[in-house]
């Protein structure tokens, strides 16, 4: 009776250690998955602000200008963001791993 009781729970604990793996195994991918897709979007957002700084500044005869107003542009997104929508985002970044998590059925 004992050894089948050790039997079982050596079992139990080999079950949870490859639920835990899979659980991080989806976290890990999930995370890369989406540093990937925010380095390709940050690569594209810098040539089109590169692009629009020049376009810019060849308009104003002043190439220097052109940078200057994008500049100013992304210093206004970045003051609303800090004021405004940080906890809201941070709130919904926080739900959506609970949601992952609990769908998983594992826990």
């Amino acid at each position: 009776m004992i050894g089948i009781i050790k039997e079982y729970l050596e079992k139990r604990v080999q079950l949870v250690k490859v639920d835990l793996v899979i659980i991080f195994a989806k976290a890990t991918s999930g995370i890369v998955n989406s540093l990937l897709l925010f380095m390709l979007g940050m690569i594209i957002l810098l040539m089109f602000s590169f692009a629009l700084a020049l376009w810019i500044g060849k308009v104003l005869d002043e190439l220097s200008l052109g940078f200057v107003i994008i500049g100013l542009f992304y210093l206004l997104l970045f003051v609303i963001y800090a004021f405004i929508s940080k906890n809201k985002v941070e709130l919904k970044i926080k739900d959506q791993i609970v949601k992952a998590v609990m769908s998983s059925g594992k826990l």
